[in-house]
């Protein structure tokens, strides 16, 4: 009951038109931090029946909308405004929040993942070992995938932080994608996720090879397919363009520019046709 008040709460203040103006304010705050202590605590009091659901609210209610709500009203927020370091700190709290439940989950439940990320929770050896939760297998389940969870949303975190001037965090969220891949890689949504990160860095290339195996993995994600078609339609459009633009005399310098940029242009064209085509 307290879940439903606080997120009726929370959708109350973003359906209002200066909403950008008011997520920040301390009372806000305080309303998204004690949804997200009530999320957290019954994700571990009840982690098989509500725990996907928890994770989710969490993070759409205290995280996610209110990043969309900045990004949405960017041109109301100016560089080094109190409203942008807000959001810089909204940012980096999230980070802290996540790495701090990766922890905690592998603690609590004992997990083994030093193969798979490269920092995972230490025991403490004045404390000891601690002993393991008795947990069942649809539990351990769940906390496997909710690492896997933590770690997407870390990528996402950073990947919106390296979207801030001044700010660099690309590899960091590259990072943070592929450990999640590391702890279950039957999943392909890291992959949309990189696939977005790359932009349209090697004109699309490198997107299109993160969605194409976000598409080919055990479990995909539906949006990678409409990402891919809005590559290879821009693809068919520059190629178009080139190909136009064929005449031009340019020296050596500028050709070899222009040649490599018609290599990945062609190529990505090139791919876009050998698509099958969706029924």
């Amino acid at each position: 009951r307290a879940v439903v008040e606080a997120v009726h709460r929370l959708d109350l203040i973003l359906g209002n038109k200066a909403a950008y103006q008011e997520v920040f304010k301390p009372e806000n705050i305080s309303l998204r931090n004690k949804l997200r202590e009530l999320c957290v605590k019954l994700m571990f009091l009840h982690p098989v029946d509500y725990g996907r659901k928890a994770e989710e609210l969490l993070w759409r209610k205290v995280y996610y909308e209110v990043i969309q709500l900045i990004k949405t009203n960017k041109k109301h927020i100016h560089s080094r405004s109190t409203l942008e370091c807000a959001y810089r700190t909204h940012l980096v709290a999230g980070i802290g929040f996540y790495q701090h439940l990766l922890l905690y989950i592998q603690s609590h439940y004992q997990l083994e993942l030093q193969s798979c990320i490269d920092w995972t929770h230490v025991t403490d050896p004045l404390i000891g070992c601690k002993k393991p939760v008795a947990a069942s297998e649809k539990e351990m389940e769940w906390a496997q995938m909710a690492c896997h969870r933590c770690l997407v949303y870390l990528g996402d975190l950073a990947r919106y932080q390296n979207e801030l001037a001044g700010v660099d965090t690309e590899l960091l969220a590259e990072r943070f994608y592929y450990q999640a891949l590391s702890v279950a890689p039957q999943i392909g949504m890291p992959f949309n996720q990189l696939g977005t990160l790359a932009g349209s860095k090697y004109y699309n290339v490198e997107a299109t090879y993160c969605y194409l195996r976000c598409i080919q993995s055990e479990v995909s994600f539906e949006g990678a397919s409409g990402n891919l078609k809005r590559l290879y339609d821009k693809a068919a459009k520059m190629y178009h363009q080139l190909k136009k633009c064929e005449s031009r005399k340019l020296s050596p310098s500028k050709k070899r520019g222009k040649d490599i940029k018609r290599l990945l242009v062609s190529f990505m064209y090139l791919q876009s046709l050998l698509q099958p085509k969706s029924r």
